[in-house]
């Protein structure tokens, strides 16, 4: 099925939003009603929307292309989209999508390239890719290759899956953005892309010896002014603004042999993926332990991290970490655990506003009143009656 883009209603706050300190704040002295003591007793929280994260294979794959390419210094391009250089030394490493979405736009902005993804694909190297590239360099066919791409996507995008699919004698190769994780990709996906579709034009020739000859490449992003890059690269019909990301050939390219095919090494990186892929699918444990964590907590007082650690039975630092490996911090999840709250209370029309300010940590009324219309253009009462109208 196609996957269509859509925006959550819920728009998410940066880490930064409470830097304000008129708008950090609790009051020890000042009690909850009756109504707001129930309503924290019986609060449930809907799930807080993550990030999407990505493998740090692909960011230094950027990098090192624009260096190589262009001659961009590389701490000037890291410091200008905000990643740690030391960070490319890293291979495992998985960066926010934040930080992904600002190094293809810096990387732009540096090279002047303003096809730098069809650019990064055409120079793509499997060697390069990790253990993913591993595993596909030693499968026995196109069709075991383009499966186990699709299987292990996710070892280096969360913001991406690869469907393959089979109709009347052509193979769709769909590339499917990420809904129900904050995503950069349902913004700005061209540059990711187009040098996904390039790359997989160019390891098509490395892995088989054949060029791909696709019959049509679909983008859901809009054309862009000048598309002769886009004609050089694919050879083929093009088409943009489409319901999906689709490359379309025949289906008898799934029957080509793999020029470097070995069971054997096959059957020890396969292992190594899927371990790595069973941990990846354990990796959101510490954000659900640290929302549940925040709600428990969130009555009246703004918790500390510190408290947060020692309800969940770690140390500060380790929690820290383990955020960041989920593609989050302690202070994001803080404050859309906050909003996601708030929007909840406010739905309930008996239970006044201020004691939902109260109830969630500021200091005054005028505080959250100016926190909740950062977080969703409106007031909470003009939230609370549009709600009541739905």
């Amino acid at each position: 099925m196609p996957c269509k883009i859509g925006f959550s209603p819920l728009r998410l706050l940066e880490a930064s939003l409470f830097a304000d300190p008129l708008t950090i704040g609790f009051r020890h002295d000042t009690p909850l009603t009756g109504a707001a003591k129930k309503l924290t007793d019986r609060a449930v929280l809907h799930p807080v929307m993550k990030e999407a994260t990505f493998s740090i294979y692909i960011a230094r794959g950027i990098v090192q292309f624009a260096a190589a390419r262009y001659g961009v210094e590389v701490d000037r391009l890291c410091a200008a989209a905000g990643l740690e250089p030391d960070t490319l030394k890293l291979p495992d490493q998985q960066i926010t999508g934040t930080v992904q979405s600002a190094l293809w736009r810096e990387a732009v902005r540096l090279t002047g390239d303003d096809h730098l993804g069809l650019h990064l694909g055409e120079v793509f190297n499997l060697a390069t890719f990790g253990i993913v590239g591993y595993v596909l360099v030693n499968c026995q066919t196109f069709e075991e290759v383009l499966n186990k791409l699709s299987r292990y996507t996710r070892l280096f995008s969360q913001g991406a899956q690869i469907h393959i699919s089979v109709t009347e004698g052509f193979v769709f190769c769909d590339c499917l953005i990420v809904e129900h994780l904050k995503n950069y990709l349902m913004e700005t996906p061209q540059h990711a892309i187009e040098s996904t579709f390039a790359s997989l034009m160019t390891a098509t020739i490395a892995l088989t010896g054949k060029p791909l000859r696709p019959h049509a490449i679909w983008f859901q992003h809009a054309p862009p002014v000048d598309t002769t890059e886009h004609q050089r690269i694919f050879q083929t019909g093009l088409h943009f603004s489409m319901p999906t990301n689709r490359i379309i050939f025949a289906v008898d390219r799934l029957q080509w042999s793999v020029l470097s095919a070995n069971a054997t090494l096959l059957s020890v990186f396969e292992q190594h993926a899927e371990g790595m892929l069973a941990a990846l699918n354990r990796g959101d444990d510490y954000t659900k332990q640290t929302v549940q964590a925040i709600a428990q907590h969130l009555k009246g007082e703004l918790p500390t991290i510190d408290a947060i650690a020692h309800s969940l039975a770690i140390s500060v630092r380790q929690l820290q970490r383990e955020l960041q490996t989920e593609g989050t911090t302690y202070q994001q999840l803080l404050d859309e655990t906050r909003q996601a709250l708030a929007q909840r209370h406010l739905s309930n029309p008996a239970t006044p506003i201020h004691d939902v300010a109260f109830l969630l940590g500021f200091s005054e009324p005028s505080a959250f009143h100016r926190a909740f219309k950062r977080w969703t253009g409106q007031t909470p009462r003009a939230y609370r009656l549009a709600a009541g109208k739905g």
